[in-house]
């Protein structure tokens, strides 16, 4: 052990005394070249290590996003049907992949309300993706709603929509829903 500690010196000291005689020959006259940048003594790898390290964070970031823009789009996507579900089903069935709900989509009594309600408040959770891809392709969200009907108690519902991205049309379209009614609250 005592002999590795000094053979350590032993080894710095030609380097740092290379070093030394080359910084004390640069000093001599008035038209010294001018100091080389940081970067450029750098070795090459050393270099060409520090631009692929650059490189891969700015491909981080644009895939981050990337990925945060198609979740902000599914989720304004699923906004939108659900504004326009109480009162018009044209309007709303033209958010479903197919210009309609499918068969087992089950949205508990939404699109069977006696009459457009009063007022309807949406809450959604982050999305969900489905798959492993780095920029999803599809979602499911998460959502809870209340609503009112004139001279009725507030009605509650909590469940999830799917949506998958078309990229033909690089829109967000529905594919599936499971909505429940909840019990009232007292």
């Amino acid at each position: 052990m005592p002999r590795a500690r000094l053979l350590l010196p032993l080894l710095l000291l030609p380097a740092l005394a290379a070093l030394l005689a080359l910084r004390g020959c640069d000093r001599g006259g008035t038209d010294d070249p001018p100091a080389r940048p940081v970067a450029a003594t750098l070795p090459a790898d050393a270099a060409a290590r520090a631009a692929r390290d650059d490189e891969e964070a700015f491909a981080r970031a644009e895939l981050r996003d990337r990925h945060d823009a198609a979740m902000r789009a599914a989720v304004s996507t699923l906004h939108r049907y659900l504004a326009k579900l109480p009162e018009d089903h044209v309007a709303a069935d033209a958010f479903w992949a197919d210009g309609r709900p499918p068969r087992d989509a089950d949205e508990a009594d939404l699109r069977g309300l006696p009459a457009a309600p009063s007022f309807f408040r949406t809450r959604n959770r982050s999305p969900e993706a489905l798959g492993t891809t780095p920029v999803p392709a599809a979602v499911r969200i998460p959502v809870q709603m209340r609503l009112g009907l004139r001279g009725e108690s507030p009605r509650h519902y909590s469940g999830w929509y799917e949506l998958r991205h078309d990229p033909a049309q690089d829109t967000w379209q529905l594919t599936g829903a499971s909505i429940d009614a909840m019990p009232a609250r007292q």
